[in-house]
């Protein structure tokens, strides 16, 4: 149990010179506003693109804050919240490396609907108006790849973490768990780790639920076996239980 207890998660690189052309070229192909560039085409997209290096828990833009900049993830991972009506921040989407974020008039956008902050170091390449707009005169095949972009943006911010609104809160915290370990899991132990800090709160937040209460799920599903969990990191040991629980299987706690 020591050795779980005491396992490091990976530490992005946060450094832009450190963030190199072939990394940065990789993602943007990742990127649907950029779907189907050629080689030569990518490697303008990146002459346009200014790489921006920063710390861990960093703000980038806030709610309501002008229309301004378009990120890319390179490294690192980025949340993105918004505030409820009662004051609460609801975390609505966590984006890793190839995941884009932000707003832009040409994505018809005049201010930022949600805050982004990163989770961890993070390299991130950020476009202003001026210069996507002169990727979209040098590349008339992304302003039709923009009008796809932005649908995949709107299905990726309205699926996922809050697609369960008013199910059961072990429903919720299973499914916001499933969704975290196809984004940042990798193989670990025996185990699904997800390689990203989180807290209790953020956890809580992505479940829509008290922090105090997604707590106690968490110790239940632990002794259970189902999970392991340590100091802002979990391990998914049994994901066919969860899956049972987000699915409302009512044999799931069995």
């Amino acid at each position: 149990m020591n050795k779980r207890r005491q396992t490091p998660l990976s530490v992005p690189v946060a450094d832009p010179h450190a963030c190199t052309l072939h990394t940065r070229i990789a993602v943007c192909r990742k990127v649907p506003l950029f779907a189907g560039l050629d080689e030569r085409q990518l490697a303008l997209v990146n002459d346009h693109c200014r790489a921006q290096g920063f710390a861990a828990g960093e703000p980038i833009y806030m709610e309501g804050d002008a229309a301004a900049h378009l990120y890319v993830v390179a490294t690192g991972a980025v949340k993105l919240t918004r505030l409820a009506a009662d004051g609460r921040e609801s975390l609505i989407d966590l984006l890793v490396p190839g995941d884009f974020f932000g707003a832009l008039p040409a994505l018809g956008q005049t201010h930022h609907v949600d805050s982004a902050a990163t989770l961890t170091p993070a390299c991130l390449l950020g476009l202003d108006s001026r210069e996507y707009d002169a990727i979209m005169q040098e590349i008339p095949q992304v302003a039709v790849a923009t009008l796809r972009g932005v649908g995949h943006w709107l299905a990726r911010s309205q699926t996922t973490i809050h697609m369960l609104a008013g199910a059961p809160l072990e429903q919720r915290l299973a499914g916001a768990l499933l969704v975290l370990a196809d984004k940042v899991g990798k193989p670990w132990d025996g185990a699904t780790l997800l390689d990203v800090p989180l807290s209790r709160d953020e956890l809580a937040a992505m479940a829509g639920a008290a922090t105090e209460s997604v707590s106690r799920l968490l110790s239940q599903w632990q002794r259970a076996g189902w999970i392991d969990t340590g100091r802002r990191w979990i391990a998914i040991a049994d994901s066919d239980r969860l899956r049972q629980l987000r699915d409302g299987m009512k044999d799931a706690n069995s």
